[in-house]
């Protein structure tokens, strides 16, 4: 019995100790593309069109504004894309991805209607890719337009 509580606390302390963190391409913008590209099962832009937060759970909270209360959060999304053009991968006109949102474990939150450059990983057993905060994954905005240029030259060297 003193070995399995033993073993539980060493658990909750490495649970508690687990933290999101990144280790990022010191090179050129080309050269962090391309290792991401060469990384990734799937490149592409999408447009999220459907997003549905999993597992919820609900905290305690204290802020200025409201006090103390009650906020609901997620542990996990899923996401349905629709895929406006892509660079490599199988993936179809329609995918899912399925990340782990909850605090400290490197997921990707995607909002509805936005369009996204996506750096994929998977699929899983259930078909969905992943993501994450590490990856090159980001909101489309006109600060990606080298990075797309560059991924459309990876293509005609690929």
């Amino acid at each position: 019995m003193k070995n399995v509580l033993v073993l539980l606390l060493l658990m909750l302390a490495t649970t508690k100790a687990v933290a999101c963190s990144c280790a990022f391409h010191d090179g050129t913008l080309e050269e962090a593309v391309i290792e991401s590209y060469q990384n990734a099962s799937a490149v592409v832009l999408a447009t999220a069109e459907h997003v549905e937060n999993l597992e919820p759970f609900v905290s305690d909270v204290w802020s200025e504004e409201k006090g103390h209360h009650k906020e609901t959060y997620y542990n996990k999304q899923r996401t349905q894309f629709v895929a406006l053009k892509s660079w490599k991968g199988e993936h179809g006109k329609r995918f899912f991805t399925e990340i782990v949102i909850a605090c400290c474990m490197c997921g990707y939150s995607f909002e509805e209607g936005e369009n996204y450059l996506l750096y994929l990983h998977g699929t899983d057993k259930n078909g969905y890719f992943s993501t994450s905060s590490c990856s090159r994954t980001k909101k489309a905005t006109a600060k990606i337009e080298m990075e797309l240029e560059i991924l459309s030259k990876i293509g005609l060297i690929g």
